[in-house]
């Protein structure tokens, strides 16, 4: 097996609640491989917004160690960090982060104008992955002028602007319906192709494919195997919450 691309070792976080600290991740240690797809699951609480978060490197750790491609991005200042993003990380968020008085292409353009792109390279590479989202014909519409499945792909293609070689999803299609998901997920499998995945994720259906999962409970892992390995175990703590949502295998 090749050295992990993503490796994190005793990994805590705690934040300030009046006088006291909150501990939400009590000790996380996590490998990806190379190319993964890997989903984190878990109830409300369970610390997998904040451990994507320091996945992403928009967060830095209260203790313990965090190597992304073999640096230690665990210890390093805001501006480190925005580099690191900048030049390896595709972000969607749940809330997808459009400007609401911009265009589809203009979403998707705007980390090029910070990077100084100039306007004609900016523009083809955003209509270039607009198309790879199969929003070609969208791209002069606003966000409002769009479903919630195509700004999911806007946010999509504004996240594989730069062929990252990670990508994070956190909760990218919980607002969608089963129609819009499927048809979304459908073109993030094509483009998950080569690139090591972490999604957030609460249903079944988003993580059929996904390579393995890591169930948190409680600020810990407290499970981690494939989709289909954690559903044939009845006494999975997994199974047992995918059951009472409403999935079945």
């Amino acid at each position: 097996m090749s050295e992990p691309v993503l490796s994190l070792r005793g990994i805590r976080r705690d934040f300030p609640m009046g006088n006291q600290w909150v501990r939400v991740l009590k000790g996380i240690d996590l490998d990806v491989q190379p190319g993964e797809y890997i989903a984190l699951m878990g109830p409300s609480g369970s610390g997998k917004s904040t451990l994507m978060n320091l996945l992403g490197c928009l967060d830095t750790p209260t203790s313990g160690s965090y190597f992304l491609a073999g640096e230690d991005v665990s210890r390093m200042d805001d501006d480190a960090l925005a580099e690191v993003r900048n030049k390896k990380i595709g972000f969607v968020f749940q809330t997808f982060n459009l400007l609401p008085r911009q265009t589809a292409l203009q979403n998707v353009a705007l980390p090029l104008v910070y990077a100084g792109w100039p306007k004609a390279d900016r523009l083809a590479r955003a209509t270039e992955v607009l198309g790879m989202v199969g929003l070609g014909d969208r791209m002069d519409h606003q966000p409002n002028q769009l479903s919630g499945g195509q700004r999911q792909r806007v946010a999509i293609a504004r996240a594989i602007l730069r062929d990252p070689k990670f990508l994070f999803l956190d909760e990218a299609t919980s607002a969608l319906d089963t129609e819009s998901e499927v048809a979304v997920q459908r073109g993030l499998d094509r483009l998950m192709e080569g690139r090591t995945t972490v999604v957030v994720a609460h249903r079944l259906s988003t993580v059929r494919h996904a390579d393995r999962v890591a169930f948190l409970d409680g600020g810990r892992v407290v499970e981690y195997g494939t989709p289909a390995e954690l559903m044939s175990q009845k006494d999975s703590r997994f199974r047992q919450w995918m059951e009472s949502q409403g999935e079945t295998a």
